[in-house]
């Protein structure tokens, strides 16, 4: 894969139209061009076969589409999560998984090949950080995955990385995803997951994009959250939670607060009453997530009255409380597992 090249999912249509123009095409060659690239998902541009073959051939010697090659595809054993390591130009490795699910498939992709934060309950922290990734390459992670499944599916940046520590890369992939004339997503059928980062989460606010904003809070007390999240020394949770506070605000967007549960850690009950009472102030949902096992890490998982028990807590007063299932941990698909890389792989691929 050249890197010379510019990613075609990198200039929006108008971009484009003006390259057909300059090539002496005909305007009716965008539409075309659009729908191969954004409805039908093209991997290659010898796929379009309603345009020229001469166009074809300089379109390619133009252009890359997404700039990721499939080097590895797992289907868990209920066929129900795929996970896919795709190989970047420069021999990055980043991870994205499907989830298929009525009525929209979820689309968990990456913004950065590894993750900076190293968070202890994360798998991709633990392998350290490579580099951002462009937005074509996180727009080519969405046009694979709505490739193998025929459609679009919901979005959420929860792969590999941290995005608003990205947001160069994912503000321009955001505005493609819910551009009507290419992904046409609508924002609500996006979430972007943060660690909490306030600069950032006031600049996604002031996006046109407002996508619904999920903060992984993992606890409600300051000293054990920076145990848990080092970010969180930097970024104290006081603050955080007063940006994310404004980010509902002024979107109206309905906050989603994630929580690693993490067995004999974070699941007392001072803590489940701390988290109700952050999502009281942000009236926000909460998402418990029970740890997935991850090697070499020392936390465990909860036992299921554990779970129970703080979920109850954290229900009272009307606060909304879901538990993400364990789907696709035979292929260390879970939360926390991804890694970005798998044996004789050559990348140092990061994980999420």
């Amino acid at each position: 894969m050249s890197q010379d090249r510019q990613d075609v999912y990198e200039l929006p249509p108008d971009g484009l139209a003006e390259w057909l123009k300059a090539a002496g095409e005909p305007a009716y060659r965008l539409k075309q061009l659009l729908e191969w690239l954004y409805v039908k998902f093209a991997a290659s541009f010898e796929e379009m076969t309603n345009l020229p073959a001469a166009l074809r051939e300089r379109l390619a010697g133009q252009f890359t589409i997404g700039g990721l090659r499939v080097v590895e595809r797992q289907v868990s054993t209920d066929g129900e999560t795929e996970k896919f390591l795709f190989e970047c130009a420069d021999g990055e490795g980043v991870e994205s998984v499907l989830m298929h699910g009525r009525p929209h498939a979820t689309f968990c992709i990456s913004s950065q090949a590894g993750c900076r934060l190293g968070c202890s309950f994360c798998a991709t922290g633990a392998v350290g950080f490579a580099r951002n990734l462009r937005p074509g390459e996180i727009l080519g992670q969405v046009a694979a995955l709505a490739r193998q499944l025929g459609v679009m599916g919901n979005v959420v940046f929860m792969g590999m990385g941290e995005p608003l520590l990205n947001l160069d890369a994912v503000i321009p992939a955001l505005e493609a995803l819910t551009d009507e004339r290419r992904f046409a997503l609508g924002a609500r059928r996006i979430t972007v997951s943060t660690a909490g980062i306030p600069a950032g989460i006031e600049r996604l606010a002031a996006s046109r994009t407002r996508p619904c904003l999920a903060l992984s809070l993992n606890s409600p007390f300051e000293s054990q959250r920076s145990q848990l999240m080092p970010i969180n020394r930097r970024y104290p949770l006081a603050g955080v939670l007063d940006a994310c506070e404004q980010y509902a605000e002024r979107t109206g967007r309905r906050l989603l607060l994630e929580y690693v549960m993490l067995a004999n850690a974070n699941t007392s009950a001072p803590a489940a009453r701390g988290v109700r009472d952050i999502a009281e102030r942000l009236g926000a949902a909460v998402n418990l997530i029970p740890f997935n096992p991850i090697e070499g890490c020392e936390h465990k998982p909860p036992r299921h009255d554990e779970v129970e028990r703080f979920r109850k807590l954290v229900a009272e007063h009307g606060v909304t409380v879901t538990q993400r299932f364990r789907r696709g941990r035979d292929i260390l698909a879970a939360c926390g597992q991804l890694r970005g890389r798998h044996a004789g792989h050559r990348s140092g691929g990061r994980g999420s």
